[in-house]
């Protein structure tokens, strides 16, 4: 369970304390004893999203899952689990940030860009994702030049309502022990 507050000590660890809260929207890698992994992301209120461009550190949890720079996104889905609904036509982003420190975006649409509230108005629709950063073409964290977090993120209109879970299968990159990336791409 997660903490109602955290710091970072000296050693850079999270340390939680104060009230516990539920930790059933904190991102987990599910599957993978080699280098490529699953991810799975519950987004538990559609209503919490932020504006593209407002995301700030704040907006993110110190437990998400990182996926490690340079690791290649192979697949990603988003399953409705709440049917979104939008005062206006809201449209969706999925993308990959920093999160923490300097807030810096890596790129907020990396993932999926401005899905249409049409392809969410149901449970159980799953929108296939098909951003810049799926299918290995780039690399997480070649913008930010940093392991990164999951963002979730409306481009267009506030959502009233929705709920899901994304899943995401990528490979982490493979390197000698002690070594380090001079360049992403």
């Amino acid at each position: 369970m997660s903490r109602g507050a955290t710091w970072v000590n000296s050693d850079g660890l999270t340390v939680g304390f104060g009230t516990h809260s539920e930790d059933n929207g904190v991102a987990a890698v599910v599957g993978g004893s080699g280098p490529i992994k699953t991810l799975v992301v519950k987004l538990e209120d559609a209503t919490a999203i932020e504006v593209v461009g407002s995301i700030t550190v704040a907006s993110f949890k110190p437990q998400d899952a990182i996926i490690p720079r340079g690791s290649y996104i192979l697949e990603a889905s988003f399953q409705v689990t709440t049917a979104f609904t939008t005062s206006d036509s809201g449209a969706f982003n999925i993308g990959t940030n920093l999160g923490s420190g300097a807030f810096t975006d890596d790129d907020e649409n990396g993932i999926d860009a401005a899905v249409a509230v049409t392809a969410l108005d149901a449970i159980g629709a799953v929108v296939a994702c098909d951003g810049a950063l799926v299918g290995g073409v780039t690399s997480c964290g070649a913008n930010s030049t940093s392991d990164v977090r999951i963002v979730f993120g409306s481009s267009t209109g506030v959502f009233t309502a929705g709920a899901g879970v994304l899943t995401v299968r990528y490979q982490e990159p493979q390197l000698s022990q002690g070594s380090a990336f001079a360049a992403v791409e």
